[in-house]
């Protein structure tokens, strides 16, 4: 972790109250830079299907048999798990996009797989060579991949350690008007009227709301059956028991 926890629960005492400064992330940055980009301009359901899709490609992947639209005939282990950017680029974007219904970011995830494999980009340089004084240097390095935008930028940065941007979606939104009581929030009032005294952890804070908000609906989130993922959305509406959780 790049910032010392101390340091956040001085700035935020109500997270030290409560337990909360770490984040979890993926087993590998590449993880977690794909699923920032399956998280833009859908919904969450949405983002959920195509993150198993592609764990299910990586099962399929896993027979020696040659599939159609490979470029080559490796046996890959059945995991089923995440696939690799080496096993990305045995296929082309059709491919890709037929078997997992990613739209446009079939390409951009394929161009950024082989990026990767090829060596022209090193995502392990996002995590050794940056520190709190060249977060925008990071934050401009990241806006230059073809398919990252603001949010996947500052979403990524949130994995890698830091938490100075926060990746403001129609989510963000909501929790402004529905926690804070905004009726017209702006991106530039979510980092700079309530969070900005939080800095450098502005995006721990954020979070630290926006579990807060979804627990109190949904129940504790670490015993969350995987099939109930899909609804932990500001989005979804459903019945309320007397502690004002979903019911099931």
């Amino acid at each position: 972790m790049n910032c010392k926890m101390e340091e956040f629960h001085k700035v935020n005492p109500q997270a030290k109250k409560k337990g909360f400064g770490r984040l979890f992330r993926s087993p590998t940055l590449f993880e977690d830079v794909i699923k920032s980009i399956l998280l833009c301009n859908c919904s969450w359901t949405r983002s959920l299907q195509m993150a198993k899709a592609l764990c299910d490609l990586q099962f399929k992947l896993s027979t020696p048999k040659r599939k159609r639209g490979c470029r080559n005939n490796t046996q890959l282990i059945p995991s089923g798990n995440f696939p690799t950017p080496r096993e990305l680029v045995s296929l082309n974007d059709k491919t890709l996009n037929q078997r997992c219904n990613l739209g446009y970011r079939a390409s951009n995830i394929l161009r950024l797989a082989q990026q990767i494999q090829n060596g022209t980009l090193k995502l392990s340089a996002f995590e050794e060579n940056y520190d709190l004084q060249s977060t925008e240097e990071l934050y401009r390095k990241l806006l230059s991949i073809k398919g990252f935008g603001p949010f996947a930028c500052a979403n990524v940065m949130m994995c890698i350690g830091f938490y100075q941007k926060i990746p403001v979606d129609t989510e963000t939104i909501k929790h402004l008007k529905e926690v804070h009581g905004m009726k017209f929030p702006t991106k530039r009032a979510t980092t700079v009227q309530i969070y900005d005294k939080y800095e450098p952890f502005q995006c721990l804070a954020y979070w630290m709301e926006r579990v807060d908000y979804y627990e109190k609906r949904f129940g504790k989130l670490s015993e969350l059956p995987p099939s109930n993922y899909g609804n932990v959305t500001g989005s979804y509406i459903g019945p309320r028991d007397s502690e004002g959780k979903v019911e099931e």
